[in-house]
C-alpha cells in the first residue's frame, strides 16, 4: 500500500464519521495508551511531546483540520499538564484558557470553538489506542456532542477497529514514535514469518552482530526474553 492510497483510504473513512456525527472536522491518529508502557524508551514528558511532533501517520478529514492539528502539536512541550490529562481521560475538551496565547488565536483564525480528543481502546492490544480529535463549530454543537457521548463513542470504536484492521499494520505508532525503529521492525517482521538469523542478516545486508543488537533492543523494548514471547508480544502490539 502506497502513501497516497493510505492517506486516501483514512481520509474517506474520516470524513464519512465526520458527516454522521455532525461535526465540523475529525483528525485521527492510532496511539499509545500511556508513555508510562514504553519508559525504556521515552524517559519523560518532554521527550514523549517532542516525539508526538515529528510523527508522520496523523490524518484527517480536511487539509485544513491535519495542518491545525500539527500547529497544536508544535505547542505540546508548552502544555505538559493538558497534554498528561488527555492520555488519562477517555473524553478530554481542551481548554482554550490554558492553551499558548498563538495557539488561541490560530484556532480562532481557522473557525473553531472547541476541540475534543475522544480516546478509544484498541480491542486487539491493550497498550495502543485510537485518538480521535473533533473539531467543533460551536458551544452548541459542543454540549449536544456531550449529550450523545454514548453514541459518539460507539461509532468511534466500530471506526478504530475498521482501521486497525485495515491499516493498522501500516500506521503502528511504535514504529511512528521510534520506540520501535524501522530497521527493528524489519527484523522483527522476518522472525515473525519464520526466518532465522543468518536469513535475517542475509535479507537486511546487516551483520550477526548487527541482528543480534536488534533483536536485544525489540525483547528490552517489549518485555521478551525469548524470541518465541518476543512475536507474541509484537502480536499483541500489532508489529507483526
Amino acid at each position: 500500500m502506497t502513501r497516497v492510497s493510505l492517506e486516501h483510504g483514512l481520509t474517506a473513512q474520516l470524513r464519512k464519521s465526520r458527516d454522521h456525527l455532525g461535526v465540523a472536522d475529525i483528525c485521527y491518529c492510532y496511539d499509545i495508551n500511556s508513555p508510562d508502557d514504553w519508559r525504556c524508551r521515552i524517559k519523560d514528558g518532554v521527550k514523549m511531546m517532542k516525539l508526538f511532533e515529528k510523527r508522520r501517520q496523523l490524518f484527517a478529514s480536511s487539509a485544513k483540520a491535519l495542518c491545525l492539528w500539527r500547529k497544536k502539536a508544535f505547542y505540546y512541550t508548552k502544555m505538559s499538564d493538558e497534554v498528561t490529562r488527555l492520555f488519562s481521560l477517555p473524553v478530554y475538551v481542551w481548554p482554550k484558557s490554558k492553551m499558548p496565547s498563538r495557539l488561541q488565536v490560530c484556532i480562532e483564525q481557522s473557525g473553531v470553538a472547541s476541540l475534543v480528543t475522544i480516546s478509544v481502546p484498541c480491542l486487539f492490544s491493550p497498550k495502543l489506542s485510537g485518538r480521535f480529535m473533533l473539531l467543533l463549530d460551536s458551544q452548541e454543537q459542543l454540549e449536544a456532542l456531550l449529550e450523545r457521548m454514548d453514541d459518539v463513542e460507539k461509532h468511534l470504536s466500530e471506526l478504530q477497529m475498521n482501521i486497525v484492521i485495515n491499516y493498522g499494520d501500516k500506521i503502528n505508532p511504535l514504529v511512528d514514535y521510534n520506540i520501535v525503529t524501522p530497521v527493528s521492525a524489519l527484523v522483527l517482521g522476518y522472525l515473525a514469518s519464520g526466518e532465522d538469523r543468518e536469513d535475517v542478516s542475509r535479507k537486511l545486508k546487516l551483520t550477526m552482530r548487527g541482528v543480534d543488537y536488534h533483536i536485544s533492543q525489540l525483547k528490552q523494548v517489549l518485555g521478551a526474553k525469548t524470541i518465541a514471547q518476543l512475536i507474541y508480544q509484537a502480536g499483541l502490539c500489532r508489529l507483526v
